[in-house]
């Protein structure tokens, strides 16, 4: 068995305490490598604000679906207003009573204007209102006996009054004419009614109108 030469195991002894002696130098001092310093610059800021995009348009309100999928505003309704129109006084109106018949004569003269001088259309008008007050009711028939034969009436009306009334030449010879008559009157049942209509024939025998069948 052979042992190391003990020079060089002194040495080998040695070298290790001074390694162990410098280790706890350095712990016991705290310090230690610190890293070297990084000189790289850094990063670019960038300043470049950012881009600005216009405001979207407000979106309408949503109404109905159309066929697309896509929906159309609501359209605003439309508010009703009253109409300003007055009603035409000279519209004749059932069950108005003497306060409508002015409105009836006027339509009647309208629609089917006289051929006949104003005189003799008025004095015809007015003659044939009594001889249908008579037909209707039987006052006043004596007035025209050969008109009213001695006929009775037998379910007189109550009430009468003729509403209006306008004269036309009847053919001819001119001494004829016919009156049509718009009259309210009761019957016999008590029914009363507006808007009968009616006419009177009358021809002209020595300067006097009379009635004539």
């Amino acid at each position: 068995m052979t042992t190391p030469d003990a020079p060089y195991g002194r040495l080998l002894l040695l070298g290790l305490a001074l390694l162990l002696a410098g280790a706890v130098v350095l712990l016991h001092d705290g310090t230690a490598p610190r890293p070297a310093p990084n000189h790289a610059q850094p990063a670019a800021v960038r300043t470049t604000p950012p881009a600005t995009h216009p405001a979207a348009p407000a979106r309408p309100a949503a109404g109905p679906g159309n066929a697309d999928g896509t929906t159309t505003p609501d359209p605003t309704p439309d508010t009703p207003t009253a109409s300003t129109r007055p009603v035409p006084s000279d519209q004749p109106v059932s069950g108005d009573g003497p306060a409508g018949d002015y409105a009836i004569q006027r339509l009647l003269d309208r629609s089917t204007p006289t051929d006949l001088p104003p005189s003799t259309a008025r004095h015809l008008t007015r003659l044939a209102a009594r001889v249908w007050i008579a037909e209707t009711t039987g006052t006043g028939r004596a007035t025209w006996p050969a008109y009213f034969t001695g006929s009775d009436l037998r379910a007189p009306y109550h009430d009468v009054r003729v509403q209006a009334a306008v004269a036309h030449q009847a053919g001819q010879p001119a001494g004829r004419a016919e009156v049509r008559l718009v009259w309210a009157g009761a019957d016999a049942a008590g029914e009363f009614r507006d808007g009968r209509t009616a006419r009177v024939l009358l021809e002209l025998h020595h300067n006097e109108w009379e009635p004539v069948r």
